[in-house]
Formats: structure tokens, sequence, C-alpha cells
């Protein structure tokens, strides 16, 4: 987790969604939205040669040097949620056994799911999400486990 400017209030840096292949994501919490930004596919080969570090390593700073509208024309696809549309956040911390994941339930539809595989800190980021989308009618939740 990082955070960087006015607009980009919490960079959740290197997470993972899907089953095969899996996703590489970051999500981006700004000000008045969330964006969940793809931006690479992973092969077994990738993960057995140690390339998802590479490829999120380099996302991250596209996003620090370019800014985010940069970092959203490159990416493969991105999930807009404005603030007004979600319900709530939930943050579970991982435990022992799994990741944390971090799930954004809109008022309707389907929720959006990432596992986290960098650096976290569950504390520190569950209270700079709320300063971000306070304000707004957003329930963050933190929970102890892998939320299943």
């Amino acid at each position: 987790m990082v955070l960087v400017t006015d607009e980009l209030r919490v960079h959740l840096h290197y997470t993972m969604r899907g089953s095969y292949p899996l996703r590489l994501v970051d999500v981006l919490f700004c000000t008045e939205r969330a964006y969940f930004v793809e931006y690479d596919y992973l092969t077994p080969v990738d993960l057995l040669f140690g390339s998802p570090d590479q490829r999120a390593a380099a996302f991250a700073s596209q996003v620090s040097e370019e800014g985010v509208p940069a970092a959203l024309e490159t990416a493969e696809q991105v999930e807009t949620q404005s603030y007004d549309t979600l319900d709530r956040i939930e943050i579970h911390t991982g435990g022992r056994v799994g990741r944390p994941k971090i799930t954004a339930q809109p008022l309707t539809g389907g929720s959006t799911t990432v596992r986290v595989h960098g650096q976290f800190d569950a504390e520190p980021f569950t209270q700079a999400l709320r300063s971000t989308v306070d304000g707004h009618d957003v329930t963050v939740q933190q929970r102890d486990g892998i939320g299943i």
C-alpha cells in the first residue's frame, strides 16, 4: 500500500484475481472512485520464473512516475467503481494460512475481489481507506481470516 497524491489516495499494489490464467491487478483508490486495474495475465511459466514481481514493480513505477491516467491507458482492463455506488469494502487479513483479500461490494450487482500478494499491513490500509471514502456512504470492514 502506498499513499500517493491528492487524487490517488491509496494504491493497493500487487494483487491477483481469477483462477487460470491469474490476472495481475492494482487497486487505485482515488478521491471519488476506485479503479481495479488489470495489467497482465500470468501463466504457470510466469509464476515459475518470478515474473509477477517484476511486472508488478514496473506497473507501480508507472503509476508513481506517470500518474493514474497513463496507467489506465496501458491497462488490459479497468473496472471503475464510484464510491457513490459502493455499499461496503471488506478487508480480510488472511490469517496464518491465507493471503489478505479485499472485496468491493456495490449496492447492486456482483462484487469485485482481489487477493494481495505484495506487502500488506491491514491496520494502516483500513485507516487510509476509511479516510479516503469519508463523506461517502461506504462501510469499510476489517475482519480476521481468509474470507472465503
